[in-house]
């Protein structure tokens, strides 16, 4: 799991964007979903990502830079 320094930059990061974009439309939500639950980085039992430490079905709701918003850079849009 990553540590509390990481997170917390995840986390500073995610609000801007949702702050400056708002919430992502359902086709992009569902797709981003689907690629994080087949990374290698995804935690299935808590729903958390191993690099970011984020609750990824809130996460994956933030519109915004897909590059800044996944820590693996695999989000598309």
């Amino acid at each position: 799991m990553t540590d509390i320094k990481n997170m917390a930059e995840s986390l500073v990061v995610t609000a801007s964007q949702a702050i400056q974009h708002g919430i992502a439309p359902d086709d992009i939500y569902k797709q981003r979903l689907a690629t994080c639950f087949s990374c290698e980085a995804f935690i299935h039992r808590s729903k958390r990502c191993s690099k970011c430490g984020c609750f990824m079905q809130a996460k994956a709701r933030v519109a915004g830079d897909p590059a800044m918003l996944c820590p693996m850079k695999k989000w598309q849009r």
